[in-house]
Formats: C-alpha cells, sequence, structure tokens
C-alpha cells in the first residue's frame, strides 16, 4: 500500500512508481500533481485495487484500449482529471465497488452499462456536462446505495432504478419528472434526497412521507406547487434537514410538528405561503435555522419561538408580519443563541424594546473571548440511526471493502464512518440568503462567528437603543428606511467587528460620533437622509467612502462631500456669499423647463407658419361654435375674399 494523499507534493507523478508490482492500494490524491499520465500505465501494477488520482492538476487520458490486461480494481477514483470521457476499460471492470469520476469534461449520455455493474455501491459523475441516462432501467437490480449525479445537464424524466438507495443527488440539472411518480415508495431506505434547481413540478408527492430512514429532502428552486403535504410535518421524527425554498407553494405552514419533532433546519422562503406561523413549531427543540422569507404570512413577531434555545438564524423579511415586536414577560426562554435575525420589509412598529434585546446573549460575545464561535453549522444526519436497517439489501462486505480492513463485527459504526467519513456525506452544511453590505449574499455556509440584524424597510421610531451598542460580535446592522430619531449613539464605537452599517432613510439628528472613525473592519456605511449636522470625523475609514453614504443631510461638511465646514471645530457649512445664496432647486427647474419645451412645440409652429395659424384658427372655432350657443358665424367679403368670423349673437 501507497498513499501519499494529502499533502502538498507537486511535478509530474514518478515513473518508478508503476514498477512496484506488489502494489494492492495506490493513492495519490489531493496534491499538486501535475503533467499527463495514461491510463495504460496501471497495466503494469496487475495486483492494484485501489486507485486514487482525484484533486490534483493531472490530465489523464485514456488510450481506448479495452485489453482485458487492466487490473481489475475494487475502487477506482479520478475526479478533478480533466478526463473527457468514460474510460474504456471500464466495461471490463467487474469487480468495481466504488467509482469516482466526477468534476471532469465528460459530454454525451451517460451509457447503459454502467448501470449493470453487480458489486458497485458507489457512482458519483456530479459536475460534468453529461446531457442524459441511457435506458432501459427496468430489472437493473442495482446494488448502489450512493449516486451522484449533480451539476450535469440531465433533463426529462428522473428514473429511480434502485431500491437500496441511501443517497442520491440529482440536484443542478434540468430533470422534469419522475419514473415512477411515487419516489418515495421505490427508495424507502434513502437518507438523504437532494433534488433542488432542476424543473420539476406539480403537487408534492406524499410518498415522500413513506421514507422511514430519510433524513434530509431537499426540493428547492423547483415548480412544484400546491399545499405543503402535512404527512411532513407530521413525519419528521427522523427528518433533520427540510428545505422547500424557491417554489410555488401555498396555503398554509402545516400546524402538525409533534413532539417528537427532530427537524434543525427548515427553509420555505420564496413561495405563496399565507396564514401565521404555526405553534407546533415549537415542538422542534432541536431547531436551529427557520428561514420564512418573501412569503404573505401575515402576522404578527412570534415571540413564541423563544422557547426554541436552539434557534441561531430567524428569517421573517418580506411578509406582512405587524405591530411590536416586545414579547410579554410570561414568555419563557431568551434566543441565547440568536446569530442571525432579519426581519426587513414588513410592517413591525414601535419601539425596538430593550428586554428583548438583552436576550440575545450570543450576540455579545466577542470573537477573541469566544474562538469556539469559529467554523460552520452543520448538522449531524446519522446519529440515532439504525444502519443495519437501512443497509439491509447490501452485502456488508462489500461495505468493508470500500477502506482499509474494517471487521464486519464492527460494520454498524463502519457504514456511518463510509457515509460521514469517506463521503464526506454524513453532515449537512446550511445556506440562506441575506442581505448584506446592501447586496443579497447567500450564505453557503453558515459561519457560527457571522452575526447579522436587519430591521430595515418597517416603521420602528425613537431612538437607537443603547443596547444594540452591547452587540460586540456583530458584523452586519441595518436599521435603514424606518423613522429611529435622536443622536446616532457615541458607543457605536464598541461594535469592534462591524464590516456593515446602514442608517440611512430615517430621522436621526446632530453630529456623527468620532468614535465611528476607529471601526477598522467597517466597509459599508451609509448614514445618508437624515438630519445630521457637523463636520464629518476624520479618519481613514471614514474618509473612504464616497459622499453618497452622507447626501441628503444638508447640515453636514466636510470631505468626502465637497461642502466646506467653517473655521471652528464641528460647526456646519459656513454661509455661503449673497451672490449666490439661493439654491437652484433642479427638480423644480426641469418641471418648468420641460413645459415650456412642451409648450413651444405647439405655439412655434403658429407663430412662424401662416397655413397653420389659419388651420388652427379654423379648428377653435368650430369648437367654440358648438359648445357656446350664443356664438354664430358672419361670412364677409374683404378684397374679393370671402372671409368667415364668430361673432356674438344680437338678442
Amino acid at each position: 500500500m501507497l498513499d501519499l494523499s494529502g499533502n502538498n507534493l507537486e511535478g509530474p507523478i514518478p515513473s518508478s512508481i508503476f514498477q512496484l508490482k506488489r502494489l494492492s492500494l495506490l493513492q495519490l490524491s489531493r496534491n499538486r500533481f501535475n503533467g499527463t499520465i495514461k491510463l495504460d500505465r496501471i497495466r503494469s501494477l496487475p495486483n492494484l485495487q485501489t486507485f486514487v488520482l482525484s484533486h490534483n492538476n493531472l490530465s489523464v487520458v485514456d488510450d481506448q484500449d479495452v485489453s482485458s490486461s487492466f487490473p481489475m480494481m475494487s475502487n477506482l477514483l479520478l475526479a478533478s482529471c480533466k478526463l473527457d470521457a468514460f474510460p474504456s476499460f471500464l466495461r471490463n471492470q467487474s469487480n468495481l465497488l466504488d467509482l469516482d469520476l466526477s468534476s471532469n469534461q465528460i459530454e454525451g449520455i451517460i451509457p447503459n452499462w454502467i448501470w449493470k455493474f453487480d458489486l458497485l455501491i458507489s457512482l458519483n459523475l456530479s459536475n460534468n456536462f453529461l446531457t442524459g441516462m441511457e435506458g432501459p432501467f427496468l430489472n437493473l437490480h442495482s446494488n448502489l446505495f450512493l449516486l451522484d449525479l449533480h451539476g450535469n445537464k440531465l433533463q426529462g424524466a428522473a428514473p429511480i432504478f434502485t431500491k437500496n438507495i441511501a443517497y442520491l443527488d440529482y440536484s443542478n440539472n434540468n430533470f422534469s419528472s419522475f419514473i415512477p411518480a411515487d419516489i418515495g415508495n421505490q427508495i424507502p431506505n434513502i437518507v438523504m434526497l437532494y433534488l433542488s434547481n432542476n424543473s420539476f413540478h406539480g403537487e408534492i408527492h406524499e410518498s415522500f412521507c413513506n421514507m422511514t430512514f430519510l433524513r434530509l429532502l431537499d426540493l428547492s428552486d423547483n415548480r412544484f406547487n400546491g399545499e405543503i403535504p402535512k404527512c411532513l410535518a407530521s413525519r419528521s421524527i427522523s427528518l433533520k434537514v427540510l428545505s422547500l425554498a424557491g417554489n410555488e407553494l401555498s396555503g398554509h405552514v402545516p400546524n402538525t410538528f409533534t413532539t417528537s419533532c427532530s427537524i434543525r433546519f427548515l427553509d420555505l422562503n420564496g413561495n405563496l405561503l399565507h396564514g401565521t406561523i404555526p405553534k407546533s413549531l415549537t415542538n422542534c427543540q432541536n431547531l436551529q435555522v427557520l428561514n420564512l422569507g418573501k412569503n404573505q404570512l401575515l402576522d404578527t413577531f412570534p415571540c413564541f419561538l423563544k422557547n426554541i434555545l436552539t434557534l441561531r438564524v430567524m428569517i421573517l423579511r418580506s411578509n406582512k408580519f405587524h405591530g411590536h415586536i416586545e414579547c410579554p414577560s410570561i414568555v419563557t426562554g431568551n434566543w441565547e443563541m440568536l446569530q442571525i435575525l432579519d426581519i426587513a420589509s414588513n410592517n413591525f412598529s414601535g419601539l425596538l424594546p430593550s428586554s428583548l434585546l438583552r436576550s440575545w446573549k450570543a450576540l455579545m460575545l466577542d470573537e477573541d473571548e469566544d474562538r469556539s464561535r469559529f467554523g460552520h453549522l452543520s448538522f449531524g444526519l446519522f446519529d440515532n440511526i439504525n444502519v443495519i436497517q437501512v443497509f439491509s439489501n447490501v452485502d456488508k462486505s462489500k461495505l468493508a471493502k470500500l477502506v482499509a480492513m474494517v471487521p464486519l463485527s464492527e460494520v454498524n459504526h463502519f457504514v456511518t464512518h463510509v457515509m460521514e467519513g469517506v463521503f464526506g456525506i454524513g453532515r449537512y452544511e446550511d445556506s440562506v440568503t441575506i442581505v448584506n453590505k446592501g447586496q443579497q449574499m447567500k450564505l453557503v455556509k453558515i459561519l457560527i462567528a457571522f452575526t447579522s440584524l436587519d430591521f430595515s424597510y418597517n416603521n420602528f421610531e425613537g431612538p437607537i437603543p443603547e443596547e444594540l451598542m452591547s452587540f460586540k460580535a456583530l458584523h452586519a446592522l441595518n436599521l435603514s428606511h424606518n423613522s429611529f430619531s435622536g443622536h446616532i449613539p457615541s458607543t457605536l464605537g464598541n461594535l469592534r467587528n462591524l464590516e456593515s452599517l446602514d442608517l440611512s432613510m430615517n430621522s436621526l439628528r446632530g453630529e456623527i460620533p468620532t468614535e465611528l472613525a476607529s471601526l477598522s473592519f467597517l466597509s459599508i456605511m451609509n448614514l445618508s437622509y437624515n438630519h445630521l449636522v457637523g463636520r464629518i470625523p476624520t479618519g481613514t475609514q471614514i474618509q473612504s467612502f464616497g459622499a453618497d453614504s452622507f447626501m441628503g443631510n444638508e447640515g453636514l461638511c466636510g470631505p468626502p462631500l465637497t461642502q466646506d465646514c467653517g473655521g471652528g471645530e464641528g460647526e456646519g457649512p459656513s454661509p455661503q456669499p449673497s451672490s449666490k445664496r439661493s439654491s437652484i432647486d433642479w427638480s423644480l427647474l426641469s418641471v418648468e423647463l420641460g413645459f415650456t419645451f412642451g409648450f413651444g412645440i405647439i405655439i412655434m409652429p403658429l407663430i412662424l407658419w401662416k397655413r397653420w395659424r389659419l388651420w388652427y384658427s379654423k379648428k377653435v372655432e368650430d369648437v367654440l361654435y358648438k359648445i357656446v350657443p350664443q356664438l354664430d358665424f358672419v361670412y364677409e367679403r374683404r378684397g374679393g375674399k370671402r372671409y368667415r368670423s364668430l361673432r356674438w349673437k344680437p338678442y
């Protein structure tokens, strides 16, 4: 066995390696090897069973020789090897257990023969340019328990042809339907099912609820419609991750979450859901991420969710929530873990309650004081799972051959190890979309240390609470488009980790506190359209922002604004000379100029062209004759010509 994986080795692979005739395992993955290597080099290793070249900078070339002189391998991993076709010698590899050809440049159809390997357990063809799957799929009796085809161009109907499958990833393709439609009855042992970012449509089939061991279900970014099956909530005893975001689902969020609910990640963002947040959601005591944004929910602030002590992320933006966000004292819990709260674009009003802000303990922890906060949110999916039942139809001896020798007596632990460690699929690292630094941002992996508060586009009023200034861990704060008044607290300098601050479109007054210049991580700041006055504090960070961060505050002066300050420190703009004292209202002037120009288009031809004047006069006279009964036409002759004119009728 020769395992050099996971180092920084570079250059070409030495040809002397292929002279080690007794090698049964050769792993060179995750290095910096480069150059070109021909697959026929492994002919010289007759005992080779495991060959791993993945994730280098190699170009692997297939010589298209289907000779039987290749060794019979169990594990072949050639991810990121710039392959442009399926290696031809694979047709004769009857002992394959694990095949990984992901992240290559393979085009065309997945050949039918690849499904006929009797021993194949794991197949990864993700991130290629595959467009179809060759059938037929009937009576294949595949032993696959892991199939990953995500990130291709597959379209049409998605076939389900193996009942043993435990991990299935069809995401990021263009599938539109299932064969057969009752997918849940076809793969009862599925544990993780990714179908996101396709073109699936119609209602969510209730057979999804028949998947006994299902831990993760991701149907996001499709065109599913209708209501959410109530059984998905009531059968949440095993389900830990449920993502239905980015569809066209309507109706209510099911109020059928049971006391045995295990959900840790619930994403229903971007649908057409209405009604209220179900009270039974408090039964999900392990919930960490709740995303209900961009729906039509009509409700008050969900104080009852304080009972979920594990909640870290709550997104309610772009709904119809209303009222105050103060929670009555009878509500227990304190949201100690909350790190991201987004309630923007609703109809919340009133003051930001001090008691509520003081309960968000996680935002008060300084990163320098709590190094354990670094890392990503992730959810173990295989805890408390009976792997023997899940893989009851899979030969355990085959599983044991996927890695180094493992005693069959420990196969229960080993299967979990294979799923979590070898394939890296036992833990789910979630993603949510938030608005940060003025732009919509998708957090593909939520950092435990990342914190954000977004109260924008509501009707909050009163002073900015001093309690906000104790959130030392805060990275992004957005209070814009509200009715906050009073001064900007000087204690804003306590937020040493702040990267984005938006206080625009409020009624804040007074001077900008000098402490703002000490926030060294601040990269986005917007104080525009308030009633701020005085000199903009000088400091490296403040002067890096453009004038648009301060516009709409007539009393501000100093760089980066062009408005000059007076001689004294903190003074407002210096008075202008009397000849320039009156400023021009360009918006009013533009209206006047537009009216003048439009009016001129009509009047100028009447002044300059006689024919237009005569035509215009005739039309006006005809209109007046019809609407004013006292007027009548009188005909006269002057200079040999006959003229018509209007005259008032004599009584």
